[in-house]
Parts: structure tokens; sequence; C-alpha cells
């Protein structure tokens, strides 16, 4: 067994696992036997037991195991493994063997039954008999043990573990194969064959039994059979019948009992013999015996009866003894039936028995009386009914619930039965007295609950009404002598009084009450007293008012107050209304004001002085919405108590909180109409409720409507509530404009300060300003400035009205007559003899600082912008002066100044600043007759004649002019040429110009209107040099055809972003959109440039040189005639700058300026990378440099090689002449052969074995021919400077003078090397602390970012043996000679395509020549 982690390995095919109860240990099954495991040491005991084990189970103690195979099931000590019982038993086995503990036994399926085994012993205990176990595939146990769950087929039969009977059957819609009961014991989980689980809650499944002595039913039948419901407890029987699989002998018991106390026909479907044929049983003798016995076979069936002693336990013989008894009183024994009773008390022990008997005994005594009272014979029933109440026990155990199911005898409430029997026999007997009490000592005895029954209330009603009237019709009716006078004292006559009343009112109305109380003997009063008490508890108390007046009228009350019965009704009706108070109280409390409102009226019936009880019934009129009866309670209220805090006001504010809520308060003084309230007293509810909701002003509009309708009418209160009702609002309506303008609700306050200004305030000037200046930020210009002149008018002498003055005039665009206003203010504020507004003086600017700032800001903004601008409104051209006084003419300067007044927003004037001055650029084909720089400054550019030039021109301005821009830029008019300094300047900075302008009109003038998918690309726009870096240089374009139409009609606001034009331009350049994209002024992707700019043609020959100083960042002076010398002395300056040898890459002609140096750009056309191959993959240099490390090569010498490249200086001109680092083969004599248009010539070299040359000269003249590798950046594997940094400061002339004059032919590099500031490393080191690299297609390892310097020798080594795999590569190799009348220097031979050699093998030799091959020449 392996054990890893959480995780259990035992390499063996188990059947069965089951843990032990305390989760330490588990048993295994399997063709080996059973075996014990423990959890934590993973420690095995075998079990030995023969065959296949198919199921092993823990007790649920835990110490024990029973484990089964096909033959025998054996039991074992769980602690030591003994084994402690062998059973051998033959199991049904299916897919898994049931094996169940029960106890101390264990239940297994075999041979068609569920055998129960002795654990201990082996013994068989039991079989239970379940048919065709063949098909039964398992067996479940509940944990509470009473019955096992046994499936077969598509049903599960449940048995009773006790009895072994059957005790339900649940059938399911396919075949079982397993089921499982949950560990709560509620659920039974059944498995189908077809993938279905069925959960089946167990208290559904089958019924719950109620076990009783000698019956076993179910709940529901004994609830039927309690509720003598006997036809449904007869259905309910044969149902269960039905469901079981074999007929139950003791259902079928109970049903015949049922169908003899129902008398029913089921006695004819099922005879009493059959229960005890299928089984005797005492039930079954017991049914059988009532049978005979109420056949007429007396005899017969109390010798029945006797046979059920037979099969009865020696414990029940007692109780079944006492159902004797109950059969023979049946049978009318009833005087040897008591007697059997009365002996069987006498001598029992058991406590139940006797208490049974007891109460078996009463209700013998009862029936007993009941026939006496047929009889006439009172006195007999007097006697039975008094043993029967001797006799009596309150007991309710199962042996009463079997005789009662026996003999249909129901003992509920025996004693309340015997004792009404025995209060109808004394009142029978002429003992009226003795009945009273009786009947008064039942009631007392009596819970309320059974008391106010509706059987015992009418019992009470009627015996109580007998009691009290008059004697002779009782009399009559029972054959007893009349008598007239009544038989019990006063007490008496009140207590009987006093149930009556209770009895009958909880039946009938007090009124019938009274009308069937009119014969009663006792005094009217007592009765009407008797009523009132009991109405307070039992009826509803409203009902008390009309009977209090009833019974005031009736017995005259009212004439003599000082009688002792007006003074008890004075007390009741108190009593009463402080009841229905607290009634009212309660239903209010509850919100049931219909309700209390009804108790409050009938409270007032009785006593309408009650102030209280008028305001509450006032409020919840009020709270009804019934406001006129609110009122004229207040009324009442108002004229019995005066200082009461309850008035008009308290009402009318409630109703117009409620009127508000949803309407208008116009609406709410309509419905005021009727109101018998002072008027004003109605409008001050409305206006101080409207305040408090804060619809201040509808408040102070239904103020003003009040004063309009109440003008006549003279009220000091109504005037004292005004002027302080006003104050009030005033203060309020400014806090809330004060909320509203921080909130930046402008309309809102401007809203409240108006109708705080119509209320007539004292502090008129301040809301004014405050309502000006709410106008003023809603832009209402004119009602601001009304405002503001009327605060002049207030105060003159006040600065207040003229900054507001001066806010409205700027806000309005009438800038000037602000600054006369500002002027006024600071006058104003100079001249106020108040110090606080002289100081506020200062918080203003002077307008002149503010004119400087934006003077300021214009320079800052027209610095780098071009020197000469189109101006798009009046289409001057204007220099850098005429540009910045032109912005002073704007309004917006003007607002500019007007509207900063205390402090200088610099943001907003830069803004503002920048917008005016943003400019369009101009992008086109240079025609003939173009309108000159000398031209165009005398005139204005919409006035030019017309002709194709100059309309180019002014459809250009109008196009800038229309899309929102004052500056317009064209190359034709807006440079002075003559100056060269001017010229100089644009050609320098024309790449920034176009960079920095808001966008470029891009005219094609080949291009039709009709424009069509490939005329861009077609154009000659797209061949032109300039257009190259106008196009690149600019942010936003938009193309137009010839006739100033959209290219294409393409709508989008920049042309950059088109995909439609994007496409056009790939096609156009061969160069990706990406790439295009990404293009950037600089030093990065020179060769990538020149190949985009090699296609590009000018007019002059300088252009294609000058073109380019604004994509590569730099600056040359502008010479025009010089030629392709600007193309050398462009390229030369690149090469400095950037150390990019891939300038050298090329072939054809060279140019004047330097012989490595071509005479055109064209030469550029060829891909960057044409001169190196491509990068080796990784997996290939590891091959490559693993071969090579276990070669004869020495690693000195090639991490000397190493060296040597890395010490080399970036290559750099000094005027002419260049600097090149580089690897030298000399070439061997050559020989030569001729085709139709250029000579071969080939030459054998050391390392690079024979090379042909194609050249159109004829190199056997020439002394001397070297082969050199320039791209040491490709061996090295890194970027060359260019890639890193966008230019490199010159270096010391003298120095590099000295330098260059000491390098001899071909001289070895050692005296250079030193120089660490002439190397690469050093260069790149020391001035910008950069890394080293080369960027490729394939990731690379960290040590290849490092410095040599910092290179471990295991990397060093790595990456030198890296350069000799490069080094054996292809590559585009340059021919030099040495240059005539200078040894010292050398020039490059041209020829008609790169010279593509190899350097094939490197042998040691090889490699001591390429050592001292690397050296550092000067090229002219």
């Amino acid at each position: 067994m392996d054990r890893s982690g959480d995780t259990c390995r035992i390499d063996t095919l188990f059947n069965v696992v089951n843990f032990s109860p305390d989760s330490t240990r588990f048993v295994t099954g399997s063709g080996d036997g059973a075996a014990i495991w423990d959890v934590a040491t993973t420690r095995k005991e075998t079990l030995y037991h023969e065959g296949w084990v198919d199921a092993a189970k823990y007790s649920s103690q835990g110490d024990r195991i029973a484990t089964a195979t096909e033959e025998s099931v054996r039991v074992w000590n769980s602690n030591d493994g003994r084994l402690l019982a062998d059973i051998s038993v033959k199991l049904t086995l299916k897919i898994n063997t049931d094996l169940l503990w029960l106890n101390n036994h264990i239940l297994v399926l075999s041979d068609g039954k569920i055998k129960e085994f002795d654990a201990s012993t082996g013994s068989i205990v039991s079989e239970l008999p379940v048919a065709d176990t063949s098909n039964s595939w398992r067996i479940a146990l509940p944990r509470h043990g009473e019955f096992i769950a046994c499936c077969k087929g598509n049903t599960v039969s449940f048995w009773d573990t006790s009895t072994h009977y059957p005790r339900g059957l649940i059938h399911h819609t396919q075949a079982i194969s397993s089921i499982a009961f949950s560990p709560d014991d509620q659920f039974l989980a059944i498995g189908g064959d077809h993938g279905k689980i069925t959960i089946k809650i167990l208290k559904d499944v089958f019924p719950s039994y109620h076990a009783l002595p000698f019956i076993d039913v179910t709940i529901a039948v004994f609830d039927s059979w309690q509720r003598d419901q006997l036809a449904d407890s007869d259905a309910s029987l044969s149902e269960i019948l039905s469901n079981y699989l074999y007929k139950n002998h003791l259902t079928l018991a109970n049903r015949t009992l049922s169908s003899l106390l129902s008398h029913t026909l089921m006695l004819i479907m099922n005879p009493p013999h059959k229960p005890i044929k299928i089984c005797p049983s005492v039930i079954g003798y017991i049914a059988k015996s009532l049978a005979l016995i109420g056949g007429g076979g007396k005899r017969e069936g109390c010798q029945v009866f006797d046979l059920a002693f037979r099969h009865c336990d020696r414990t029940d013989v007692d109780l079944l003894l006492l159902i004797k008894a109950v059969v023979l009183f049946m049978a009318g024994e009833h005087i040897e039936a008591v007697s059997r009773v009365g002996n069987l008390i006498a001598t029992v022990d058991s406590k139940s028995i006797c208490d049974t008997g007891y109460v078996v005994q009463a209700y013998m005594y009862l029936r007993l009386g009941n026939s006496c009272m047929e009889k006439g014979d009172y006195e007999g029933a007097i006697q039975s009914f008094e043993r029967g109440q001797s006799q009596m026990r309150y007991y309710a155990g199962d042996e009463l619930s079997t005789i009662t199911l026996i003999s249909g005898w129901k003992f509920d409430g025996l004693d309340i039965r015997i004792r009404q029997r025995f209060c109808e026999a004394l009142y029978a007997a002429g003992r009226t007295k003795d009945a009273v009490e009786s009947l008064l000592n039942l009631v007392n005895a009596l819970d309320e609950e059974v008391y106010m029954s509706q059987p015992m209330t009418q019992w009470v009603s009627d015996f109580t009404h007998r009691s009290l009237s008059a004697s002779e019709s009782n009399a009559t009716r029972h054959g007893n002598p009349p008598t007239l006078q009544v038989p019990f004292n006063s007490v008496t006559s009140t207590s009987l009084l006093r149930e009556w009343a209770k009895a009958t009112l909880a039946s009938q109305s007090w009124k019938d009450a009274l009308v069937a109380a009119v014969n009663f003997v006792t005094p009217r009063f007592a009765t009407y007293q008797a009523v009132c008490e009991c109405l307070q508890t039992v009826d509803p108390i409203t009902h008390l008012t009309e009977f209090y007046h009833q019974m005031v009228n009736e017995l005259s009350l009212e004439a003599d107050i000082h009688s002792e019965q007006a003074k008890w009704a004075r007390d009741f009706r108190q009593r009463c209304v402080e009841k229905l108070e607290h009634l009212g109280d309660a239903a209010t409390d509850a919100q049931q004001l219909d309700e209390a409102i009804t108790q409050y009226t009938a409270a007032v019936s009785l006593d309408s002085a009650v102030t209280s009880i008028l305001i509450k019934r006032s409020k919840l009129y009020a709270a009804k919405g019934l406001w006129e009866d609110a009122l004229n309670d207040t009324t009442n209220v108002v004229v019995r108590d005066p200082l009461s805090p309850w008035g008009y006001d308290v009402v009318l504010n409630e109703w117009a909180k409620v009127k508000l809520r949803g309407g208008s308060w116009r609406n709410a003084l309509v419905t005021a109409a009727g109101f018998n309230a002072p008027r004003f007293t109605v409008y001050r509810a409305l206006c101080e409720h409207l305040k408090a909701i804060d619809q201040i002003a509808d408040a102070t509009e239904c103020l003003h409507e009040m004063e309009s309708q109440l003008a006549q009418q003279t009220d000091i209160e109504r005037a004292l509530w005004n002027n302080d009702f006003k104050s009030r609002c005033i203060g309020e309506l400014e806090v809330l404009g004060d909320l509203a303008m921080n909130a930046r609700e402008h309309v809102e306050a401007i809203s409240w300060y108006s109708v705080a200004l119509s209320l007539g305030p004292t502090n008129r000037q301040v809301l004014f300003i405050k309502r000006s200046k709410a106008r003023a930020n809603e832009g209402l210009w004119k009602d601001a400035l009304n405002d503001a002149n009327e605060v002049i008018k207030l105060n003159s002498s006040s600065p207040l009205g003229y900054e507001r003055k001066h806010a409205a005039l700027r806000g309005a665009g009438c800038n000037n007559d602000a600054m006369d206003a500002f002027d006024t203010m600071l006058s104003k504020m100079s001249e106020s003899p108040d110090p606080e507004i002289r100081e506020r003086s200062r918080r203003y600017v002077n307008p002149a600082q503010t004119e400087a700032t934006i003077r300021g800001a214009i320079e800052n903004t027209i610095r780098e912008s071009p020197l000469v601008l189109i101006n798009t409104d009046s289409g001057r051209l204007l220099d850098k002066s005429g540009q910045s006084s032109s912005f002073e003419s704007q309004p917006i300067f003007h607002e500019l100044v007007s509207s900063m007044i205390t402090d200088i927003d610099r943001a907003r004037i830069e803004h503002e600043v920048e917008q005016y001055y943003r400019y369009a650029t101009f992008s086109h084909k240079w025609k003939e007759h173009e309108p000159l720089f000398e031209t165009v400054i005398h005139i204005v550019v919409y006035d030019l004649d017309e002709s194709l030039t100059h309309d180019k021109l002014k459809m250009f301005c109008k196009i800038v002019r229309e899309a929102g821009l004052h500056w317009a830029w064209s190359d034709t008019c807006c440079i002075n040429k003559v100056d060269p300094s001017v010229l100089q300047e644009a050609l320098v900075s024309m790449f920034q110009w176009y960079q920095a302008s808001t966008m470029t009109l891009i005219l094609l003038c080949d291009v039709g209107s009709a424009s069509r998918r490939g005329d861009l690309m077609g154009s000659i726009w797209n061949t032109r040099a300039w257009t190259f870096q106008e196009y690149h240089a600019s942010k936003v374009v938009r193309f137009y055809n010839k006739d100033w139409t959209l290219y294409r009609n393409i709508g989008v606001p920049n042309h950059k972003e088109s995909s439609e034009i994007i496409s056009e331009m790939e096609q156009a350049t061969g160069v990706s959109a990406q790439t295009l994209m990404a293009l950037r002024p600089g030093l990065e992707d020179i060769r990538e440039k020149l190949r985009l700019a090699s296609t590009r043609q000018t007019t002059r020959v300088e252009d294609a040189a000058y073109s380019l100083l604004g994509i590569f960042s730099l600056s040359l002076p502008v010479v025009y005639g010089e030629g392709n010398n600007a193309l050398g002395r462009l390229l030369a300056q690149l090469l400095s700058s950037s150390g990019d040898t891939s300038i050298l890459a090329w072939s054809g002609k060279s140019g004047n300026f330097n012989s490595c140096l071509p005479a055109k750009i064209a030469v550029f056309d060829r891909l960057p990378t044409s001169h190196i191959p491509p990068a080796i993959a990784d997996t290939e240099m590891t091959t490559i440099t693993s071969g090579l490390r276990a070669s004869s090569l020495n690693l000195a010498l090639v991490t000397k090689l190493y060296d040597r490249l890395n010490e080399l200086r970036v290559p750099s001109f000094l005027g002419k002449r260049m600097i090149l680092p580089c690897i030298v083969f000399k070439l061997g004599p050559l020989s030569v052969s001729r085709s139709k248009s250029e000579r071969i010539f080939r030459a054998q070299t050391a390392a690079l074995g024979i090379v042909e040359i194609r050249a159109e000269v004829d190199l056997a003249r020439l002394d001397s021919l070297y082969l050199i590798h320039p791209w040491i950046d490709f061996l090295l594997d890194r970027q060359p400077v260019g890639s890193i940094i966008e230019t490199i400061p010159e270096e010391d002339t003298d120095n590099q003078s000295s330098l260059i004059g000491e390098l001899p032919s071909f001289s070895h590099t050692s005296g250079i090397a030193s120089a660490a500031s002439q190397t690469r490393t050093g260069r790149l080191a020391s001035r910008f602390g950069l890394s080293f690299g080369r960027t490729v297609t394939r990731p690379r390892d960290a040590t290849s970012l490092e410095p040599p310097s910092t290179l471990a020798p295991t990397d060093k080594q790595m990456r030198a043996l890296q350069v000799i795999a490069r080094l054996r590569q292809p590559f585009g190799a340059l021919l030099l000679t040495p240059n005539p009348g200078n040894v010292a220097a050398y020039r490059r031979v041209a020829s008609e395509s790169l010279i593509t050699v190899q350097v094939e093998v490197i042998t040691p030799a090889i490699l001591n020549k390429l050592v001292d091959s690397v050296r550092i020449l000067d090229v002219l």
C-alpha cells in the first residue's frame, strides 16, 4: 500500500470499502478476502475469508465487522481480528450484496427470504418471506431500525422488523437497482436502471401508525374512527389492504369493528370469522364476539370473547377483562358489568387500568342515569349521576382509546355531561334550589373556552331561563306541583342572572334577551344590571349606549337622581365612557379610524361634555378628510374650554398639509368655502404649510392673494403675522437663491431673488446685485444690465452697481462700454470712504498687465511658426510682426482684456492665442509661373490675376479660411528665396512647419473630379521628393482633386486615417501602412528612409538631399549649385551621426564627394539588408558554435578577434575623408574574361577563395585591390549607433586629424585600440550609457545585451564563436584600391553589383590572418 499526501493507492481490485464509525479505520473486501486498514499508519490486518468477499460492514458501535461471500457470513472482532461467528448461508448475489446490522443481528438476502441471524451465536432468529427474492437486488435499513426496505422489479416493499408485517409499498416507473435511506431517515433514494434517481419522502410513502392495545391502525384511520366518521375509516382500511402484498388479518379485524359500529354492508362482504381464520388474534375474537352479540347471540358472543384470552399477553389480561365488562354492558348485563368493573378496580395493581376502570364505570352510571330519566325515575337518576361523579377520574390513556374504538363510547367531557344531567335530574325532581346551586358549581368549575362553546352556552341559557321564569310552567312540564315563590336568595339570583346573561348573550342580542326575561321572577332592574355588566365583556361596547338609554327610559332613573339605582346608572355610564374612550384609543393605535370614531361617538352620546374625546374625534375626522366635522368638534372644544390648546390652527394646519400634498393652494381654498373658521386663519395655515414644504414661491403668491382679498379688513393679529411672515420668507428666499447660485442653477436663483424682491425687502440693493449676477451667468445680459442700473439708482456712489454693469456689458459683447464701466468702478472704489472698498480695488488687475501677458503668449506661440504666413481673412502676407499685431485687432483680444479684471487666466490666454494662430500648409506639384514672395507681398492674395497657379493659391486660402483657420502657408509665396538666410532657415525648418500645422491640404493637379482608386498612386505628386517629407511630417492631411473636390469623396477629417488612402499609399510606396505610420524624423531606419526617397524626383539636383533634412533631423548649409555633393554631404553626416554602414551598401557610380558614397540617391532602391544574410536561428547557432568549439580553433585567438572588433571605432567623416573600420581581404592576381557588356575578373584570396567581380573599368590596371567587410555591427549582432541615438556630437577635429595621419597602409589597429573614446564600446558606453545588442527577429539571451568588458569568460567565448559563425556567411564586400598619390588613403572601385563573398573555411591559419586584417582605413 502506497500513501502520498492525502492519496492512498492499493494495488488490488476491491468490491467493497466501509469506514468505521469513528473514521480511524476501514475494511475492504476483494478476491483475496477481507482486510482492516489503519487510516493514520496504513497498517493492514488480514481477515481470512475464503472466496470473493462481496460485502463488509462495521457494526454501529464499531466493535465488530461482518463479511460475506457467496457461501457464508463471518463476524470478526474489529480490534484484534478474531473470528466470532461463522454463519453458513447461501446468499442471493447481484451487483453488490447487502449486509445489514440491526442491533446485535445481521440481515441478509438468502433463499427467497430476508434472514435475520444472531451475530454472537450465528443462529437464525427470524425469516421474512419476501416473495420472489430472486429478483431482489437490494435491501436497506433506516437508522431507527423499525422496518426494512426491499426492492424487487419495479417495487419497494417495507416490513416491520418487530412483527414482520408489511408496512407499505412503492411502485416505481422502471426497474429498481438500488435503494438508500438518508441519515435523518426522512428520505429514500431509489436508483433506476435507466439513469433515473427518485427521492421519496418517507412520511408520504406509507401512513404513520397509531399503536393501541390490541389495535394497530394508521393515524388517519384512528382520527376518522374517533370522530365517528366510520365510512372514512372503512375506506382507509380497505385502501391499506389493497396496497399490501398480503391480506393483514389485523386490518381485516379493524375493518370488521368499524363496520359493526357503522352498520354498513361491509360486514356482509367481510364476515367476522375471516380475520380469525387467517390468523387468530385478540382483536379478531373481540370483533366476532360483538358481531354475535349484535345479532342476538349473547351467550355465543360471550363464549367467543373468552377465546381472546388464549392470544392475549399476560400484561394485557386486566385490560381484556375490562373490555369484557364493556361488552357485557353492551349486551344488556348492566349490573354485572358495573360489578365486574368495581371488582377489577379493587383488585388490579396497574394505575392506568384502575383509572380507566373508574372512567368506564362513570360512563356506565351516566348511561344508567339517562335510562332512569327516560323512565321518570328522577331519584334513581340522581343517585346514578351522583355515583358517576364520585367515580369520575381525569384520564385519557391508550386503554380508553381502545375501548372507544371497540364500543363507540365517547369519554370526552364525561364529567361535564354527568353534572349537566345531574342538574337536569334535580330540576326535574322539583329540587330547583339544589339544581341552581349545582349549575353554579358547574359553571364555576369550567374554563372559559369550554363554557363559551355553543352547546354549553345554549344549555346554560335554557336551564337558567327555566329556573328564573315563573315555576308553574316548569312544574307542569315535569308533572310536579306548581309553586309561586323563588326557591333561592338574592345572592343566588344575582349569580344566576349573571350566568343567564352571559350564556344568552353569547348567541342572542340584548334586545331578545330582555324580551325573554319578561317573565323572570327577579326585579327588572336586576335583569338590566346583569345584562349591562355582561355587555361590557361579551358584546360590543357601543351597544351599551342604546341599552343604557332604554334602561334609563324604562326604569325612569332620571326622575330620582338620588336613588341607588340612579347612582349605579351614573357610575355605569362613567365606566362605559372610559371604556369607550379606551377602545377608541386602541382602534386609533391600530389605524382603525372608522372603528375609533364609532367608539368616540358612542362615548360622546353618553357624555358630550368630555372635551378630550371631542379633540380625539376631531383629529380622526381630520385624518379622514372630514374637515367640517373636525372643525365642528373644534368649535365645541373652544366653547367648552377657551384655554384649550386645541383650536382652529391645529385642524387647519392638518387640512393644509393634506390638501397641499397633491394639489394647489387655490384648489384648497375652494374646498374651505364652507368652513366656519375665520378666513384669515385659512390663509395663514396655507401660507405656513407652503413655506414648511419649501414651496415658498407659492406661499408668497398665497400671501399676495390674502392681502388682496382681505384688504378692507383691519386686523392687528393679521398685520403682525403678515410682517413676520414676509421677513421670514425674504430671508429664506435669499438663502435659496444663494444655494441655487452655488449649484449653478441660475434660472432657479433668478426666480428666488425675484420672489424676494416682490415682497418689498429692505435689502433691495443686495438682491438686485445677486439677481444681476444670476442673469449674467444665464446669458441674460440685458436683464442683468437692468438690475445693475437699479443698483446704481439706489446708490450711485457705490462701485458695486458699476461692477455688475461691467460684467453685463462684457457678456453682451460691448467690451468698450464694459471697460468704461470698469474704469468708473475703480474710480468709485478709490473715492469711497469705506476702507474695505478701497482695499477691494486691489483685487483687480490693470488691463495693461493683461495686454502684456497676451503679447507674451503671442510671441511664444509664433516663435516656431513659419516666418511668413498668409492671413486668410485679409489675404495678406504677414511676417512675425504683422502676425503678432493682427491678434490685437480681433474681438477676442478685447474680450480677454475685459474679462480678466481680477485674475489673469494664462491658460485661457494661451489657448485662445494657440487657437487663433493655427495654420494650414500646402503640398502640391510646382508649375511654371507660381506666385512668388516678391509678387504676393505687395497684393492681396484674393486679388491676384486669374491663372492656374494664382487660382490654386486663392482656392487653397479660401478652403483654409472656411475650415476656421486664420493662417495658411504655401512654399511658393511664403519663402523669400532671394534671401539666402531665409531660404536656409526655411529648408531646414520646413519639416517642423508641416509637422506643427493643423492640417495639410494636398492638391493632386493631375487627378480629375471623377477620381477613382489608383489615381493617387499614379499621381505625379507621389513622385516628387519634397512631397515625401510634406506627407510624413503632417499629422492631418486632406487630398483634393485638381478642381478642389475631395479625392474620391472621402469625407473623413484626416485622410491618414482612411483605409482607402492608406491602401493606395501602400501600393505607391511599396511600404506597409504600419511602416508608413511609424515613420518618424531622426536617425532611425536610415536605409529604409533612403529607399523610400530613392524613387522621388527633383527639379534641382541638390533638392534630393535638401528635401531629406527634416526626415533625418539634420541641418546642412544650403548651397544651390554644388550638384551631387549635396547628397554626399548628407550621407556623410548621416554616417558620422549614426555609424550605420548600410549607407555604404550600394552598387553603381560613385559621387564626387567620396568614392564610397553614390552620385545619385536612386542606388538605394534595394532592400536595406541586401548586403548581409539573414540572422542565424538559435538552434542552428547552437549547432554551429558547438562544432566550432569542438574543432581545432584556438579559442584564445577567437576571443582576440572578438575583442579587436569590439574595440573598433564608429565609422565617421572628416570633411570628405571617411574613417572606416573593417576586415580587409587582399586579392591575388586577376584573370579577366569579357561578356557582351562587361568584364568579369577573377582573383584568388587566402580566406575567400576565388572571387568574381563584374566591372566596367579595367581592374587589371590597378596596382592593388582589396575586398573589405565593413559590416562590423552585423558580426557583433548589435544595432548601429543610429538606431539608439539620433545624433553624435562631433569629435575633436585635431584629435581625429592626428589619428588619421598616423594610419599607415593596412597598419595594425593595436596602436589605436587603446583610445577608448574612439571605439564603438567606448563612445557608446562612456557618452550614452548604452547596452549592446542588435534588434533581430529572434529572442536573445541576457548576456548578449551586456558590454564585452562585463562578460564572463565562457559567455565571451560563446559570443566570439558566434562572430565566427556569422563571418562564415555570405556578405556584400566593398572593393577598394590605394588612392594614387596617397598610399595611406583608399578609394572605392565601383562595381555593377555588390560583390558577394564568403569565408568558407576558417582554419587556424586563416583565423590568424583575420585577426591581423582588422583595420581602420582612410577612404577618399
